[in-house]
């Protein structure tokens, strides 16, 4: 599932998506990637709202909508 959000981001999020689009960050090890990536969407669900409201609204609209990719 792929969401387009328009959001303003902090400078938090942009340091971790500086880092998470770092060409040496891509070819670290899964755990380590997984763990940054996290502490990004836990930073996000924590500290951006609108974020999280835009994504339940996305859902919302796709469970009407079955034959979305999001339920294939």
């Amino acid at each position: 599932m792929k969401l387009w959000l328009d959001f303003e981001p902090c400078k938090k999020c942009a340091r971790y998506i500086a880092d998470l689009t770092d060409e040496e960050f891509l070819f670290t090890d899964d755990i380590t990637r997984n763990e940054m990536s996290a502490k990004f969407l836990r930073h996000l669900t924590y500290n951006h709202p609108e974020v999280i409201h835009s994504i339940s609204k996305e859902v919302k609209i796709q469970q009407i909508r079955p034959e979305f990719d999001l339920y294939k």
